[in-house]
C-alpha cells in the first residue's frame, strides 16, 4: 500500500494533488479547479446527511409554526416571525432533494443557513424570556449544524455561528431574559462556538487532506513507477473506452507501439540503472509530443511504450510517430552495443483504424504489433504504418470481432 507521508511530493510536479499537499492549504481553499472538484466530492459523500438534516429542519420549523398558530392563532405578526424560517427551511430541503443538488445547494445554503439560524436565535431568546426555557435546547443544534451537518465550508459555518451567538446575546438583553439565565447561556454559547470553531477547522483540514491523498494514491496507481507514464492497466482500460467513443463519433484511432532498439544489449553494457535512466528520458521525449486531451502515452511493458491517438488519419499518426523517433535519436544517448546506430533509437509500429461494430480493439492492437514487427525486420530506427487495407495481407492476427 502506498503511504503518502513517505513520498517525495516534489517528484510529482504535474499532479495538482501533490502540489496542494506541499502547499498545505493554510486557508482551507484549493486552486479554483481543484476546489470545485473537492466541493462536488464532499457534497456527494454528504448527500444523505444533508438531506436528512434539511428535512428535519423544515419539519421542526413547520411544527413550531403550527404550535404557535394553535396557541396564539395565526396573524400578521406570527406570519412575519415564522414565515421566513419556515419558507427558507422548505426551500433548502427542496434543493437538497432536487436533481440540481450539487450545482445549487451550497449557493443557497451559504445564505439561507446563517440568516435562518440568526432569526431562530432571536426567537429562542424571545421564547426563553417568556418562560419557555425548553426552547434553549435548540441553541446547540443551531450552533453545531453549520459546522458538522449542513455541508458548509468552514468560513461560512463560522460566520453562521458568530451571527447566531451575537443575535442571541443582543436579543436576550433586549427581551429582558433573567440575568443569571442569560449569563449562563451566553457563556455556554461562547464556549460552544470556540469548540465548534476548533473542531470544525480540524475536520475540514482532515477532509481536504484525505481528499488530496486518496486522489494522489489513485493517480499514482495509474502510473508506471519508473517512467512516470500511465501503466499497462490504464492502456487496456482506456483503449476500450476510447474505442467506444470513436465508434459513436465515427472517428479514427491510431495505436503506436514503440520499442527501444537493442535494449537488452544496452542493459548488458551499461547496467540496469543506466537502462532505467534511458527509459525515463525516452518516455519524457515521447510525452512532450503526446499532449492532446484524449491522447495517452503508457509504458506497455519492459522497453515498450504504447500511444493512443484520437481522431487522426494515417499521415498525421505517422508524422507524430516520426517526430517521436527523431526526438529520441536527438537525445544522443550513447549505445555502443547497438547494431543500428551509435545512440539509443526506437522502432515504431503504427495502426490506424476506424472502429466498427464488426471490429474490436484487440485486432487494432494486433495490427500495431505487426507494424512494429515490420519496422524491426526492415532495420529498426524507423516507423511503419499499417491501416485497414494492409491488414488483408497479414497472416497473423484477427481483426474481425470475436
Amino acid at each position: 500500500m502506498i503511504t503518502v507521508s513517505r513520498l517525495n511530493l516534489s517528484a510529482f510536479p504535474d499532479s495538482p494533488y501533490a502540489v496542494e499537499l506541499q502547499r498545505g492549504s493554510p486557508n482551507l481553499r484549493f486552486s479554483p479547479k481543484l476546489e470545485a472538484e473537492y466541493v462536488r466530492t464532499h457534497l456527494r459523500h454528504s448527500r444523505t446527511l444533508i438531506r436528512v438534516v434539511c428535512v428535519l429542519g423544515a419539519l421542526l420549523a413547520v411544527l413550531r409554526g403550527a404550535e404557535q398558530g394553535v396557541v396564539s392563532s395565526w396573524n400578521s405578526v406570527l406570519l412575519i416571525d415564522f414565515g421566513p424560517v419556515i419558507s427558507s427551511s422548505i426551500v433548502l430541503a427542496s434543493i437538497a432533494w432536487s436533481t440540481s443538488y450539487e450545482r445549487l445547494y451550497l449557493q443557497w445554503a451559504r445564505i439561507i443557513v446563517p440568516v435562518r439560524n440568526s432569526i431562530v436565535a432571536v426567537h429562542v431568546a424571545a421564547a426563553a424570556a417568556r418562560g419557555e426555557s425548553e426552547m434553549l435546547m435548540l441553541l446547540p443544534m443551531v450552533l453545531m449544524g453549520p459546522f458538522f451537518f449542513h455541508g458548509l465550508r468552514f468560513a461560512t459555518a463560522f460566520v453562521s455561528g458568530v451571527a447566531t451567538v451575537a443575535c442571541f446575546i443582543i436579543c436576550a438583553s433586549c427581551f429582558d431574559l433573567a440575568l443569571p439565565v442569560a449569563l449562563r447561556c451566553d457563556a455556554f454559547l461562547l464556549m460552544g462556538l470556540i469548540a465548534c470553531t476548533i473542531a470544525g477547522r480540524h475536520l475540514e483540514q482532515w477532509s481536504r487532506t484525505a481528499f488530496l491523498e486518496s486522489h494522489l494514491v489513485e493517480e499514482l496507481a495509474q502510473h508506471d513507477a519508473l517512467t512516470g507514464t500511465k501503466n499497462r492497466r490504464v492502456f487496456d482500460e482506456y483503449l476500450v473506452r476510447l474505442w467506444q467513443q470513436a465508434l459513436e463519433d465515427r472517428r479514427a484511432l491510431a495505436i503506436l507501439l514503440i520499442d527501444v532498439d537493442h535494449f537488452k544489449a544496452y542493459n548488458d553494457r551499461y547496467g540496469h540503472q543506466a537502462g532505467d535512466q534511458a527509459l525515463r528520458r525516452v518516455a519524457q521525449s515521447a510525452q512532450r509530443l503526446v499532449r492532446r486531451p484524449l491522447d495517452v502515452l503508457t509504458r506497455y511493458g519492459g522497453e515498450e511504450f504504447a500511444v493512443i491517438l484520437y481522431d487522426v488519419d494515417g499521415n498525421q499518426a505517422k508524422d507524430i510517430a516520426e517526430r517521436i523517433r527523431r526526438a529520441v535519436a536527438e537525445l544522443a544517448i550513447e549505445h555502443r552495443g547497438s547494431r543500428t546506430a551509435r545512440g539509443v533509437t526506437i522502432s515504431v509500429g503504427v495502426a490506424v483504424v476506424e472502429p466498427t461494430l464488426e471490429r474490436n480493439p484487440r485486432g487494432a492492437l494486433q495490427l500495431a504489433d505487426q507494424a512494429l514487427y515490420e519496422a524491426k525486420v526492415r532495420g529498426r530506427n524507423r516507423v511503419e504504418l499499417m491501416d485497414e487495407a494492409e491488414h488483408k495481407m497479414l497472416v497473423t492476427g484477427v481483426f474481425a470481432k470475436v
